[in-house]
């Protein structure tokens, strides 16, 4: 074999091995505290228009390590997004990510991570008539391979949108001035997102609050903190295409403190302008 056809092979392995393989890696420091929710729902309606986003948090393991497997699914005007993300439980670093476009876009794709890189499988429809089937039955499909840019730094740790919201759920932001930062991973390349608290405010809350098997409202004024997610392509000449949930551009998390809890998402959708989404339920571990 060639040296060429080694080293592409070589590239190939780094780029999907999973983390557990490749010793030696520094080990991104832990989020801290524990997640408190379960499942949330999210509403938005602006001049007629609904959205609405849908997450759900379940716990795995496969004997070695814990793991977390996020669903999310966002509802808005003739787009629908439905994500599945595998993600470290103390990480936040995504193992695979599933994500579906219908309506405008019809698409799925599914990136398998390593700590080198990404293998991704693109699958669309091969006619008119397959885009009225479910994605199972997509058929034109394909394959590429990728390693993570070399401005990233080793170790880092990357992972996708709706992990970045569960990475947020899990740090200790406590202030203003308190920020993490986190690598996701962005269509096909990485982008640095830092999220910063940038003040605090009142906060007029009302939503439903589950927990074993039990429901109660909860309407109540609470002092949220104001986070904002801001990110920036690691390569320079790229542009940046951070979008969580639908929510494209710097996106603000208003967040509740005491219960860990995001009480509004604000972020740019494109035709209607800025969209908030608002906490309508959530459920408790």
């Amino acid at each position: 074999m060639g040296l060429c056809r080694v080293a592409a092979a070589l590239g190939f392995l780094l780029a999907i091995l999973p983390a557990a393989v490749l010793a030696g890696e520094a080990s991104p420091e832990r989020r801290g505290s524990v997640v408190g929710w379960k499942e949330l729902r999210f509403v938005a309606h602006k001049t007629g228009i609904s959205a609405t986003i849908d997450l759900r948090l379940d716990r795995e393991s496969d004997g070695l390590t814990d793991g977390i497997l996020l669903e999310s699914t966002t509802h808005l005007p003739g787009r629908t997004f439905v994500a599945h993300e595998r993600v470290d439980a103390v990480t936040a670093r995504a193992r695979q990510i599933v994500d579906t476009e219908t309506g405008v876009k019809h698409h799925r794709k599914t990136y398998t991570l390593g700590l080198r890189g990404f293998r991704l499988e693109f699958l669309e429809p091969a006619s008119l008539s397959e885009m009225m089937q479910p994605p199972e039955r997509w058929t034109k499909r394909t394959d590429s391979v990728s390693l993570f840019p070399q401005a990233l730094p080793p170790g880092s740790t990357v992972t996708g949108p709706a992990g970045l919201l569960y990475a947020i759920s899990a740090a200790n932001l406590a202030a203003p001035g308190d920020s993490m930062t986190i690598h996701v991973l962005v269509q096909t390349h990485v982008e640095r997102v830092t999220v910063r608290v940038e003040g605090t405010e009142p906060a007029d809350v009302t939503f439903e609050q589950s927990q074993g098997g039990e429901a109660r409202p909860v309407r109540e004024q609470v002092t949220a903190l104001r986070l904002v997610a801001r990110s920036q392509p690691v390569e320079s000449d790229t542009a940046s295409a951070f979008r969580i949930f639908g929510l494209e551009g710097d996106v603000e998390i208003l967040w509740d403190p005491a219960q860990r809890l995001p009480l509004e998402i604000s972020g740019h959708v494109k035709v209607i302008g800025q969209v908030t989404v608002r906490l309508a339920s959530v459920t408790l571990p």
